[in-house]
């Protein structure tokens, strides 16, 4: 998996898909509070966007995200990461020098990508209220919100990530992979074949049973997804949940899943 580095020629070029610059508090609004809590520490996912007075339409099942910890920003807008270093003094959220990795992505999500790197670039303003928090440019506002913690049944994981001796590797097969757990099965689509397991809980860690899949044969990309979730079924998978993504891991193998409706 590639990363670039977010360089001042490529960022106006982004910004030409759509944020203006910002970094100054738009007309009408009052300026953030010079102290008091900021965003550090927490997750946040967006629930509406609004470009030039009107709604921007996210694309339709993908997560757009800010993680601040550290000193750093993560973002993700559904297919790439974007991250480096930032600040919050001035009631502004300034970062520094990012990076951003290069996943193949259908259109709508390249192009969301593109959106969400710009518009961090121009250094919006920020306000928090509680574990709401709204990013401002001069055309663009973002709101956001910690999400709420999922459970494990229930909502229907896509797998995002597949993890090995702790290293995370994207591919943008994933997908249409994905698991829905239950009380005591989990329906399994690897993004080729599908089929149930059974599974019990002791404390934090997952005992499943051999999962019953189909036997088509898969391409090499969708093979490697399917073998990826196999492993991670384990007798003694271990499993976290942090607001909506769930990590799994058995021995030095394992996914990052993201909950979806």
């Amino acid at each position: 998996m590639r990363t670039r580095l977010l360089t001042p020629t490529l960022v106006a070029l982004l910004a030409l898909a759509g944020c203006a610059q910002g970094g100054t508090t738009p007309a009408g609004q009052a300026p953030p509070p010079a102290d008091g809590p900021t965003p550090a520490g927490k997750t946040f996912t967006a629930n509406s966007a609004m470009d030039k007075g009107t709604p921007h339409a996210l694309v339709p099942g993908s997560t757009v995200s800010l993680s601040f910890e550290d000193n750093r920003l993560t973002a993700t807008a559904g297919c790439n990461s974007i991250g480096g270093t930032v600040s919050f003094s001035g009631g502004t959220l300034q970062p520094g020098e990012l990076s951003i990795t290069e996943m193949a992505c259908d259109a709508p999500l390249h192009d969301q990508d593109k959106w969400l790197a710009a518009f961090l670039q121009a250094k919006p303003t920020w306000r928090l209220d509680g574990d709401k928090l709204t990013l401002r440019s001069a055309e663009t506002e973002l709101a956001l919100a910690v999400p709420k913690k999922a459970d494990l049944a229930g909502p229907k994981w896509t797998v995002e990530s597949l993890l090995a001796a702790e290293t995370a590797t994207s591919t943008p097969n994933t997908s249409t992979a994905s698991l829905t757990f239950t009380a005591t099965t989990v329906a399994i689509e690897t993004g080729c074949n599908s089929g149930t397991a059974n599974y019990t809980v002791q404390g934090k860690t997952l005992r499943f049973d051999p999962p019953l899949l189909t036997k088509m044969a898969c391409a090499d990309g969708s093979s490697e997804v399917e073998n990826a979730i196999i492993a991670a079924l384990g007798q003694a998978t271990t499993y976290t949940i942090e607001a909506q993504s769930l990590t799994l891991t058995n021995g030095d193998k394992g996914l990052v899943l993201r909950a979806s409706s």
